[in-house]
């Protein structure tokens, strides 16, 4: 296997097995910033062919003209693209910096599901980062990053479980358009890239720039739960899958959670789940959680 790095926080796992065009690939997938007006893409003008593009909004601004029209790419907003393709994406002068996360599939799946988003949604769609489409690229970017996929079948795989969350996104796109602000958006973006880490209230906020008692109010509001509570169920949330997905010791799955004290991990997730880390990894065929729900 040879991974490539194809830009700044971009990679493009390139594998030495048959690619699987006929089902879905990874082409790349990146989490960049970008503060040069020279950054541009236009698609006509790529080299690459027949790959499908999904670029993610975490803050600042972009700008995508398609269709005739010029759109701005505010956090929290989404675009589907194909190459190639009439469009062209930017940095625009009105914006002296834009962060995003995105992915580059192609295969036959990757062109029905583009085709059908777009038909049904559009090219440019609002989510918040709490969607399962999202937290799905976010955790992809971790395991490419951590050079975790150990083959092109794996990369497949993966690719094919993003287009099925695409689908799903497609579906159900009024459940998950739940009208979170700009503000709050980035304080969910933090909370689920620092969870391992040992934060506060403070960094929260700070990762929102609003003041401390302010950011709890409005993200009760638009969230139905704490700040705090959010990142518990975060926390929970991974711990449950990696207690079902790896044999790593509770105490290393407490520590990769945000909890230095394994006694109090358990404690909390005993409390929220019902059972012990140890009886659920004991039970975890008959315990169907995925995701906390926390009021």
């Amino acid at each position: 296997m040879l991974y490539q790095k194809v830009g700044f926080g971009s990679y493009g796992p390139r594998f030495h097995e048959q690619s699987q065009e006929h089902v879905a690939g990874i082409w790349s997938i990146g989490w960049e910033e970008r503060t040069s007006k020279e950054y541009r893409w236009d698609g006509m003008e790529r080299d690459e062919q027949g790959i499908y593009i999904l670029q993610y909004t975490l803050s600042g601004k972009g700008m995508i003209e398609i269709d005739g029209k010029s759109i701005s790419l505010e956090p929290g907003q989404a675009f589907f693209v194909d190459v190639p393709s009439e469009h062209c994406y930017f940095l625009p002068d009105n914006s002296d910096r834009w962060e995003f996360i995105h992915i580059t599939l192609y295969g036959d799946e990757a062109a029905k599901c583009w085709e059908y988003i777009r038909r049904t949604c559009g090219t440019v769609v609002t989510v918040s980062i709490e969607a399962r489409i999202i937290q799905c690229l976010i955790e992809l970017y971790k395991q490419v990053a951590e050079q975790k996929l150990l083959d092109a079948y794996s990369a497949s795989a993966k690719a094919y479980e993003c287009v099925m969350e695409c689908y799903r996104f497609a579906k159900q796109m009024d459940n998950l358009d739940r009208g979170i602000s700009s503000d709050v958006s980035k304080a969910l973006y933090y909370m689920q890239m620092h969870y391992p880490q040992p934060i506060v209230i403070e960094d929260i906020a700070s990762a929102a720039n609003l003041s401390k008692y302010y950011f709890i109010n409005k993200f009760r509001e638009q969230m139905s739960i704490t700040p705090m509570q959010y990142l518990t169920k975060i926390r929970i949330e991974k711990a449950v899958q990696l207690l079902r997905q790896t044999n790593f010791p509770i105490g290393e799955i407490a520590a990769k959670t945000g909890y230095a004290n394994a006694n109090y991990f358990n404690k909390v997730f005993k409390r929220i789940v019902g059972v012990s880390a140890g009886r659920f990894r004991e039970g975890k065929g008959t315990l169907p959680i995925d995701h906390i729900i926390i009021r």
